[in-house]
């Protein structure tokens, strides 16, 4: 593996603010931007949050700091060595591993950057990317993935996560991906990780515009994972049960309290806040248009569930079918129609699968060899060790 130089760039922009920096990397055609927490000091170590922009942009650390904002966190933009759309590859994930590596290594030995707390997260082509890299090595504390899931394994064995790192799932629910953020929550979890899914409703391949307060909960609960966080959990609930109260719609309501069930700070709630919830929801389940939902939720979740876990053609045909079945079979309802659209996707993902097989067929053929030429004893031929990544014409 080649040395890599780190230069750091001491620009006349940036010195009157010491509290960002830039990082560069011969490998990089853009500088990862290193954002420090307002409230730093030497005294301590900090933890880090490692942020991978999507296709096309640049390195970026907003969207973080909005959710941080801007306490208790470095938060760093990273750039690719792979730029472009994103192709999963053993020479490509070490590639970029080493640059990350490189950057936690000195802000760590510089700047008290905690090296056991540092967590990755990105949208769209970095949502896979922080995945991936957490995949390949586990000293990495979490990964934030968002508009994107799992397909890829580093490992064909895979092992074990420990109890400590913490997976957070952010997809829009109209995403092509969103069956895949589905597939990450069980497979980190399956693994013995803790894993949390926030679904954005009515979202497709997008961050919500006014953030994502999973997201915001997630980031607090991981900076200080031992702290007390009841405190900021009951004042959380209170207000949102305020506002959910407020919305007039049965079904939107019932779905912001499903919403709010699951968020991660609902698990710091005394007993009896996590069963004025659970009652509200109850309740509103007893009624006639929500309990049509309800049941037709559980059934929507059996057919995606399915599809998670056996991604093959087979499945893919039966389960368009079985949603085109549920949208059917409950006309008028939200579910409803969210069943209209798994089927439009899982029709749309059939059309790609067989444009994909008939170029793997129209794929002109190497030529023969040449019968002078001298055999080769396929024994003793070098096994090729990168493993075979299957391809998903979604994946964005």
């Amino acid at each position: 593996m080649r040395a890599i130089l780190l230069l750091l760039l001491a620009l006349p922009s940036l010195a009157a603010d010491p509290k960002r920096i830039e990082l560069g990397f011969p490998q990089l055609e853009e500088r990862v931007e290193v954002v420090f927490p307002e409230n730093y000091d030497e005294s301590r170590t900090w933890p880090a949050v490692f942020y991978y922009h999507g296709t096309g942009q640049t390195p970026d650390t907003r969207l973080i700091r909005h959710h941080t904002g801007d306490q208790d966190w470095f938060v760093i933009g990273m750039g690719y060595v792979q730029r472009g759309r994103f192709t999963m590859t053993p020479e490509g994930v070490a590639d970029e591993l080493q640059i990350l590596r490189s950057v936690r290594q000195h802000l760590a030995g510089k700047y008290k950057l905690d090296p056991k707390r540092c967590y990755l997260a990105g949208f769209s082509k970095g949502g896979w990317m922080s995945g991936i890299l957490l995949q390949a090595d586990r000293s990495f504390a979490g990964s934030a993935i968002l508009g994107a899931g799992h397909h890829y394994k580093v490992s064909s064995r895979p092992s074990r996560f420990s109890r400590n790192h913490a997976v957070f799932v952010g997809v829009g629910r109209l995403d092509g991906n969103y069956p895949l953020g589905v597939r990450a929550v069980t497979w980190y979890r399956g693994l013995g990780a803790s894993a949390t899914l926030e679904t954005w409703h009515d979202l497709g391949h997008t961050f919500p515009e006014s953030g994502s307060p999973a997201l915001t909960q997630w980031l607090a609960i991981q900076a200080d994972p031992g702290g007390a966080h009841r405190k900021d959990a009951l004042a959380w609930a209170t207000a949102r049960l305020q506002e959910i109260d407020a919305i007039r719609d049965p079904v939107n309501r019932w779905v912001a309290l499903r919403d709010a069930e699951s968020a991660p700070y609902a698990k710091y709630l005394p007993d009896n806040a996590r069963e004025l919830m659970r009652s509200k929801r109850t309740k509103l389940e007893q009624t006639a248009v929500v309990s049509v939902e309800a049941k037709a939720l559980a059934a929507h979740r059996k057919i995606l569930l399915v599809e998670v876990k056996d991604p093959t053609r087979s499945t893919y045909e039966k389960a368009a079918a079985a949603y085109y079945k549920l949208s059917q079979d409950n006309p008028n309802t939200r579910q409803g129609e969210i069943a209209l659209a798994d089927h439009k996707r899982v029709k749309e993902l059939l059309v790609q699968l067989d444009a994909e097989e008939a170029r793997e067929k129209e794929a002109p053929k190497p030529p023969e060899p040449d019968p002078a030429d001298k055999p080769v004893d396929p024994s003793n031929k070098a096994p090729d060790p990168r493993p075979r990544i299957p391809g998903n014409p979604l994946v964005r």
